[in-house]
């Protein structure tokens, strides 16, 4: 095949890819789309695979991340360019995690031909790759194709090995069915004989149940405001705001809980807390219904201030955010870049990072608690457990626009119920707010950019899954393994073509 046909194949199943995750939930192009670049990088160069991988990534990522440019131009008020070079930059970064996964791939010599061995090496380095982009420079585990199975016959094997676990297992199949289809005949029963190994360890672990519920039944209220972003951050209409919380959430008073999504409450806690929060409280205690609300809160000992959540009612608790999003709630490296503050107006940019694990009390029960971005790192949700009897997770995504990012962290959220076996309760500005049963399955959404109130009823739950206690180092270590050991083997094959 001409290179340049080639280097159409990849753009366009890179493109296509997008069509994988949320709103569109094919899932079954993560098979399909980076099948295509390895039986397209297959006795090539290490250098070929690195670019055929660019303009994979770049046709991936650029349709899949388009929203950071509406982000930083809109929200941000960054002029034109600079957003544009900002948003390419990040499609830039992110396309750099595949390609090197593929050009160490071919430096390895496993592109040889389609092999057994070859499936297994590109599916484990661009799993690793996905973790590593998790957690360098802050991470950025946005659009991880383990994300897409949250619906998929791989399913199971999230509340086992996680995210990145779905992501190898995904790229293993597709590309043990090439094998088949193109490899040798000793190559071609490997991989059948796998893919029936595959099938068989999925449909024992569809008979497990790693969680198990509780009797009691809670019922819940997720308030979702859709207040602009211009409106939010002019202080002059904290208190309609406020107020207009407080009368979306009148008619649901004989909830047992009531959430409110990120910074519901746009100050700080202690310039509303002889006021409105006393007013707030005293709803609670005579409806007997607990509130969890977004709100700033403030230390004065160090002028610290922190994106924080709420638990009130019975009692009185906060969490305060972890993880906080680089250029939105904080700045990296302002020494050197500080001249961006001219351009790049951001809210509230100045924040700090809380401290200890991300735990409330509602109901008397622990409850596991993220705000925003802090729902995408599977291993940070699960320091909550096991004391957590269900999540919750509040956002506020009219950062985002309309645009493919709302759909995109809903299905990041799903994939933490899975990965934890508990109900996660999402609750947004503008949507899509959702109450998400432990099996992934949404139980009831809100409708994007509206006012809305939606109910449901969950059960606490107790228990662990697998990934719960081993976080993501179970599948690393597994994958590290699988890398050495084939690493060895092609050591000892090469030693022994020069003997």
């Amino acid at each position: 095949m001409p290179a340049y046909a080639q280097r159409i194949i990849v753009a366009i199943a890179g493109a296509i890819l997008v069509g994988a995750f949320a709103p569109f939930s094919y899932w079954w192009l993560t098979l399909i789309c980076p099948a295509l670049l390895y039986v397209s990088i297959i006795n090539r160069s290490a250098l070929d695979a690195f670019l055929l991988s660019i303009i994979f990534g770049l046709f991936f990522f650029g349709f899949g991340v388009p929203w950071t440019f509406n982000s930083i131009h809109e929200f941000g008020h960054a002029p034109i360019f600079l957003s544009a070079f900002l948003a390419s930059l990040l499609v830039i970064v992110l396309t750099l995690f595949p390609a090197f996964s593929t050009y160490i791939f071919c430096k390895l010599r496993c592109n040889a031909y389609f092999s057994f061995t070859s499936a297994l090496a590109f599916s484990s380095l661009w799993a690793l790759f996905e973790w590593l982009r998790s957690w360098i420079f802050t991470g950025f585990p946005w659009l991880l194709l383990g994300h897409a199975h949250h619906s998929s016959p791989l399913q199971d094997v999230i509340p086992i090995f996680g995210t990145y676990g779905a992501t190898w297992l995904a790229l293993l199949v597709s590309c043990l069915v090439v094998v088949i289809a193109l490899g040798k005949f000793r190559q071609k029963v490997l991989a059948l004989i796998s893919l029936a190994l595959v099938a068989l360890s999925l449909m024992v672990a569809n008979q497990i149940t790693w969680t198990q519920a509780e009797d009691e039944e809670l019922s819940i209220a997720l308030v979702q405001g859709n207040i602009s972003q211009e409106m939010k951050w002019d202080r002059t209409n904290h208190p309609f705001i406020m107020s207009k919380y407080m009368q979306l959430s009148e008619a649901h008073l004989d909830a047992d809980i009531i959430v409110w999504p990120e910074t519901a409450i746009p100050t700080y806690y202690t310039l509303v807390k002889d006021s409105f929060i006393k007013e707030l409280s005293e709803t609670a205690q005579n409806n007997n219904v607990d509130f969890l609300v977004g709100v700033f809160t403030y230390d004065p000992s160090n002028g610290k201030v922190f994106n924080s959540v709420m638990a009130l009612g019975e009692g009185l608790s906060f969490y305060q955010k972890q993880h906080l999003v680089p250029f939105g709630e904080y700045i990296p490296f302002r020494g050197l870049i500080s001249f961006l503050d001219r351009y790049i107006q951001i809210p509230m940019e100045d924040l700090s990072e809380g401290e200890g694990r991300p735990l409330v009390s509602l109901k008397g029960h622990p409850v596991g608690a993220s705000i925003c971005y802090e729902a995408v790192y599977g291993n940070e949700v699960i320091e909550a457990l096991p004391d957590a009897k269900f999540l919750i997770n509040v956002s506020n995504d009219a950062w985002f626009g309309d645009s493919l990012a709302p759909h995109q962290h809903l299905e990041i959220a799903r994939s933490r119920a899975i990965e934890t076996g508990r109900y996660l309760l999402r609750a947004t500005n503008t949507g899509i707010s959702a109450i998400i049963a432990p099996d992934g399955s949404i139980i009831n959404k809100s409708v994007q950019f509206k006012e809305d109130v939606i109910r449901a009823k969950i059960q606490p739950y107790s228990g662990l899954t697998p990934y719960s206690r081993w976080g993501n180092w179970g599948i690393v270590t597994i994958l590290f393994g699988i890398m050495f050991i084939i690493c060895l083997y092609q050591w000892k094959m090469q030693q022994r073509k020069q003997a």
